[in-house]
């Protein structure tokens, strides 16, 4: 089949959760397909990533961003309609570009990729279209306003809410088929008013092969804890600052020789302030590879308040046999087994608790470990969700 896959933007660098499940899905379009990529260029490295999709057999074409100044945001945000992150990305030349690609080439399947893009299926009427629900929005947005104790924002989320609910409403029906990552995600999505589209479980994945204990270097070696994420999406910045704050000072009173490493990308002002106050909280900013980080440390710690979806960083903790203490936000969306394969905690006091108990017991962290790993092998790897995706291609193309 021919399918064009249109997205926000690049999926290299692979550096946050949205980018990881976008190139996967991308390399498991284009194993048994051909696949064109339509997407903004929002860096100036994105030409150089264009030729390495190019070399994975994917054809790419990039478009200049929309406009997006602060007054742009702030008019958008108060006066429009519609949610700011679904006007953010609406271009005119974006729409001319896919006008004239359908004029010139056949698709099977457009695959459009994030809830934001979803009004460019009004290019291709009468066609198969696909939408890949990374999130459920409305809903982060509602858990972001909920968490926030400034009124400003927490009245601008609620707004945001509201406006993103009924647009992702009115937009999924437009499509052939939906995608959800989690059968939580798919519930919501079909609890939408007027809702009459398919919603399949396409769910986030790992690469088993990449995400695994490297022999060459030493596991478990630090008395650590570990979290892993882009630290500038407002769900992983808050997860930090409530563990530094609620939670790692009661494990520390217990014992003081315990580290908790921060690694993701562009770390707030506040989160570095909270590492400068306490030597045993070590911020490291971007890194090229964060096997090493996960690897050495004792446990896997996900202490997150606001989410949607699942989260990748789960499904590669477990992949390297990490044991991972968890809130049930965190966890949400993955099929586990608590105390099996994964430790809930959600009070600050009991997250400590567990954390302790899992430091002093090696045994037991080995065992969650590999029932972790033994689970993302069967249910979440990449492979297995690519057939899963490919067998929908197929069913929609040629109903």
């Amino acid at each position: 089949m021919h399918i064009l896959f249109l997205a926000p933007r690049l999926p290299l660098p692979a550096d946050t959760g949205a980018k990881i499940r976008t190139l996967n899905i991308l390399k498991q379009a284009s194993k048994n397909n051909k696949v064109d990529l339509v997407c903004f260029s929002f860096e100036k490295d994105d030409p150089r990533h264009a030729v390495e999709l190019g070399d994975m057999g994917i054809k790419v074409k990039l478009v200049n961003p929309p406009r997006a100044d602060f007054f742009f945001k702030l008019e958008t945000i108060l006066f429009n309609p519609r949610p700011f992150s679904a006007v953010k990305y609406y271009s005119p030349e974006l729409e001319e570009a896919l006008f004239s690609l359908r004029e010139t080439t056949r698709y099977d399947i457009i695959h459009i990729d994030h809830i934001h893009m979803a009004h460019y299926r009004a290019c291709f009427s009468g066609m198969t279209t696909i939408l890949d629900e990374h999130n459920v929005e409305y809903k982060i947005l509602e858990r972001c306003g909920r968490v926030t104790r400034n009124l400003a924002e927490k009245l601008v989320y609620f707004l945001q809410a509201k406006k993103m609910k009924k647009f992702e409403a009115e937009k999924i029906s437009d499509f052939s088929d939906c995608l959800a990552v989690s059968d939580d995600d798919c519930r919501l999505l079909k609890e939408l008013p007027k809702n009459t589209t398919s919603v399949h479980v396409i769910p986030n994945g790992v690469d088993t092969r990449y995400f695994q204990i490297q022999p060459d270097q030493p596991q478990n070696s630090e008395n650590a804890l570990v979290f892993t994420g882009s630290m500038d999406w407002l769900p992983n910045d808050n997860a930090v600052c409530y563990f530094a704050v609620e939670i790692f000072p009661l494990i520390l009173k217990s014992d003081p020789t315990v580290k908790f490493y921060v690694v993701g990308r562009n770390p707030s002002a506040k989160i570095m302030s909270l590492a400068a106050a306490n030597k045993n909280i070590i911020v490291t900013g971007m890194v090229d590879d964060v096997r090493p980080f996960i690897q050495r440390s004792k446990i896997f710690v996900v202490p997150l308040q606001i989410g949607g979806g699942t989260r990748l960083k789960i499904l590669e903790a477990m992949s390297m046999q990490k044991a991972v203490i968890s809130t049930k936000i965190g966890a949400e969306g993955i099929e586990y087994s608590s105390e099996y394969n994964i430790v809930i905690a959600d009070q600050p006091e009991y997250f400590a608790k567990r954390t302790l108990e899992l430091l002093a017991d090696n045994s037991r962290m080995e065992a969650l470990g590999l029932a972790g790993r033994k689970l993302v092998c069967t249910k979440y790897d990449w492979d297995i969700i690519g057939q899963k995706l490919n067998a929908i291609y197929h069913e929609e193309a040629y109903v």
